[in-house]
């Protein structure tokens, strides 16, 4: 599969906040699923997709050095040049989930961020399966320290002759990520892995 590492920390490039609200009222907003796993099952994309679903579960975890912030999914034949050059399929499946580390002392740093990038490029990238990944290292402003950090945002776009095909690749892609963040350490950046510290997010 093939894995990207974009920095994406210039002025004009897309920032998250921590925690986020959509600025339409009511709208959507970040759930804390660390904290209420429950409502992984009420959102709709998971009802359409179980493999968001488990996916999330694994890395909202208690035993997880991560939290997700935002995640969508969606199935479409309008591709990019390029992807239909380069698979040769029509229908995709593609999704992004938004990740951050679960400790300050983390997401404080972007070096983490990148080292995270090339593991993750480094386990996923022998995967034999149709579809691309792109890892994004972005900055986020956290509240409400109003403090900036970073995060990461994960693309999965995968491809298939039917829609159902398209998202057997994609299940395979989301499982093998969840493998992956599953197996990393914080003692991968030189720091105490205390999982029973607490992070930003009361």
């Amino acid at each position: 599969m093939r894995v990207e590492i974009v920095q994406e920390l210039d002025a004009d490039d897309d920032t998250l906040e921590m925690p986020w609200a959509s600025p339409v009222q009511p709208g959507p907003r970040y759930l804390d699923l660390k904290a209420h796993p429950e409502e992984i099952e009420r959102l709709e994309e998971c009802r359409k997709y179980p493999a968001l679903a488990d996916f999330l579960r694994r890395v909202n975890s208690v035993t997880s050095p991560f939290r997700s912030a935002k995640c969508d999914v969606w199935t479409t034949t309008d591709l990019a040049e390029d992807e239909r050059v380069d698979f040769k399929l029509p229908v995709k499946v593609g999704s992004y989930v938004d990740l951050l580390f679960d400790r300050p002392d983390l997401n404080s740093r972007l070096e983490p961020h990148l080292q995270l990038g090339t593991k993750l490029s480094g386990i996923l990238g022998p995967l034999r399966v149709q579809a691309q990944m792109e890892i994004c290292v972005r900055r986020c402003l956290f509240h409400p320290e109003e403090r900036w950090g970073y995060y990461v945002t994960v693309f999965t776009h995968a491809y298939g002759v039917t829609p159902g095909e398209a998202e057997e690749e994609w299940n395979r892609a989301m499982e093998a990520l969840g493998n992956a963040l599953a197996g990393i350490d914080c003692s991968l950046y030189g720091l105490s892995a205390d999982l029973s510290r607490k992070g930003g997010f009361p």
